[in-house]
Parts: C-alpha cells; structure tokens; sequence
C-alpha cells in the first residue's frame, strides 16, 4: 500500500513529475525494467533511444493509457492512481484517475482528430465534456490556443482540409487548451513531411522557452539537444545514460549510446 504521507507532498521544491520504480511488461515481454525519474517544474526532458527501447510505453504509463505492471507515478505532488488503497471506491479511483489526466496532455505520432468536428470543435470538446465548461466560454478558450498555434484562419476546418503540420498543431491546441502541468509529446513529426516538421517544432519549441514542463520523445536531435535541459537514453526498458544535452550529444559515456547516435546523426 502506498503510504499516506506519499500522497500528496506540497514542498514548492517538490518534483513536477515522479517515476519510482517503473515496470511494464506484455505477456512475457518486459519493456520497462525499473525506471526512476524526476522532472522539476518547466524542465524539458529529451527521451532518446533505438524503437523498441520503452520510449513511447513510458510515455503512455505516465497518464496511464497504459497501466503499469509495478511502480508508481506521481504528477504535481499526487499519485496518479488509487488502485492500492483498499479505502477507495471503484468510482472513486476513476474520479481520481480522471481528475489527474487533465495534468497530463499528451500529443501522439498520429493527430487523432475527431473527422467529423472542425478545428474549434476539436479543441473545445474536452472543455465541455471534460472540464465541464459552458459552451461560449470553451469556444473563446479554445478560439485563443488556436491562434497561439497559428491557426485562427482555420476554426472551421475540418481535418481532411488541413495539412499534416497543420492538424498536428490543431492536437497540440487540444491538449494545451486543458491546463496540463505536463505535456507529453511522443515522435509528433514522424508521421510528417519534412517540410511540415518545422512548423510543429516551432510550437514545441515556444511552449519551451515559456516554461511548459515537458517531456518529448523524438528522433530531432538538433531540436531535442536545443530545447531539452536534460537527455535520458532509453535502451531495452532502462535508463542506460542521462545528462544535460552537451555531455549526451558530444561526449556520451555510455557505448550503446555512442553507437546509436553515431547511427542517427550519420542519416542527417
């Protein structure tokens, strides 16, 4: 059981984000093998490593779109699940599991748009259903985030008119416009074309410099060594490196990381 007094920890020193002990496994296959990890506030985290490597499952256990075989997470001071203590309802632990997702907004390699919802549509749905705002205020809420990503000339678009880049940023929107404490972004250029990824990065890259705490798996090098105040090198489920980016991009001590970024930056 998770003790009380690790619930919820108030210090304003305190972690944004912490990982204690993380496994996952599928069937027999572990991915995970014991990840720890602290992320303080406005820090922006690079997740490099081979596919296959645990980069997207950690990810997808950090807001539980996974459900993690051992370990436990925490966001802002709170566990993310109640799932240990014996007090707490089924329903309750839903509410509770609820209520911590709108601290987590997550961006994926696939944009996930609702088809048949315009751009503004999109991006104000989880204000109503979720946040359970009236309908006028989600719309100005969510009229601003997309101006902030550069698309007030799009509201009325629907996902079919919109480029890559342009849909990825309606995602970006949809996940901002909630208020999350954590953003995770997982390869959200991959599935672009290469003169689209620009535009996404230069989303990313001003959440960054504003102060967004952010966790980013990708394969931008140049962009995650730019942005990212730290580097983790995930390789078959564990932290085999970390550093700041100067140390993990130009002077990695660790050979498979060598190894992988001699492999990936050849291909620039």
């Amino acid at each position: 059981m998770i003790p009380e007094e690790s619930r919820t920890r108030t210090s304003t020193s305190a972690p944004m984000v912490e990982i204690e002990d993380l496994h996952k496994s599928f069937g027999k296959l572990q991915v995970l093998k014991g990840i720890n990890l602290q992320m303080m506030p406005h820090e922006v985290l690079g997740i490099i490593g081979p596919s296959g490597g645990g980069k997207s499952t950690l990810l997808r256990c950090v807001n539980y779109l996974e459900l993690p075989t051992k370990g436990m997470i925490l966001v802002d001071g709170e566990v993310m699940v109640l799932e240990d203590d014996h007090k707490a309802s089924h329903r309750a632990k839903e509410n509770h599991l609820d209520y911590m997702r709108t601290k987590v907004g997550m961006v994926f390699q696939r944009f996930n748009l609702f088809p048949h919802m315009t751009a503004l549509e999109n991006v104000s749905e989880g204000l109503v259903t979720v946040r359970k705002i009236k309908k006028d205020i989600a719309r100005d809420q969510a009229v601003a985030m997309l101006t902030r990503v550069g698309l007030a000339d799009k509201l009325d678009s629907y996902p079919a008119q919109l480029s890559g880049g342009q849909q990825q940023r309606v995602a970006i929107a949809r996940a901002l416009v909630m208020e999350p404490k954590v953003m995770l972004f997982d390869e959200v250029t991959s599935a672009l074309d290469p003169e689209l990824v620009a535009e996404v990065l230069n989303v990313m890259r001003e959440l960054a410099h504003q102060g967004m705490t952010m966790m980013v798996v990708s394969h931008e090098m140049g962009f995650v060594e730019e942005v990212g105040h730290r580097i983790i090198f995930l390789d078959e489920g564990v932290i085999a490196e970390e550093g700041p980016p100067g140390k993990i991009f130009h002077n990695p001590s660790n050979e498979r990381t060598r190894a992988f970024l001699k492999k990936v930056l050849e291909k620039r």
